[in-house]
């Protein structure tokens, strides 16, 4: 029964659906909106205010771009590779101006998250 949950499918499901529904539409639409954390974030980071715009819309873009079918593999292998460089770069972002640690770990633990999702994405029954 256990083993039936945790299945290559549902594993690659929840963790290409917690990237989507987590950084790629909430994270996106934050990016766009532009709350007061957003804000203080980019003026912390030294990045105008555009970049998170533009960031948001490839974020919500990318949400969708993971739930393609197979037939789009090409497109497919740039969203992953899109998320995996904003984690990248968020972590060294935050590395750069001397964050607490915890700012620089959250992207690359989303990057291990991406790179289960990835990884698994081509081993599905």
């Amino acid at each position: 029964m256990i083993q039936k949950l945790f299945n290559k499918k549902s594993f690659y499901f929840l963790t290409t659906g917690f990237i989507a529904l987590v950084v790629g539409l909430l994270g996106g639409l934050m990016d766009i909106i532009q709350p007061q954390n957003v804000i203080d974030t980019a003026a912390v980071l030294g990045y105008p205010l555009y970049f998170f715009t533009l960031l948001g819309v490839f974020k919500i873009l990318g949400a969708v771009g993971l739930f393609l079918p197979k037939s789009f593999h090409k497109l497919k292998e740039i969203v992953y590779a899109g998320f995996a460089i904003d984690f990248i770069f968020a972590s060294f972002s935050h590395f750069s101006v001397n964050d607490p640690l915890v700012k620089i770990i959250i992207p690359l633990v989303m990057l291990g998250i991406l790179a289960i999702s990835y990884y698994l994405k081509d081993r599905l029954n």
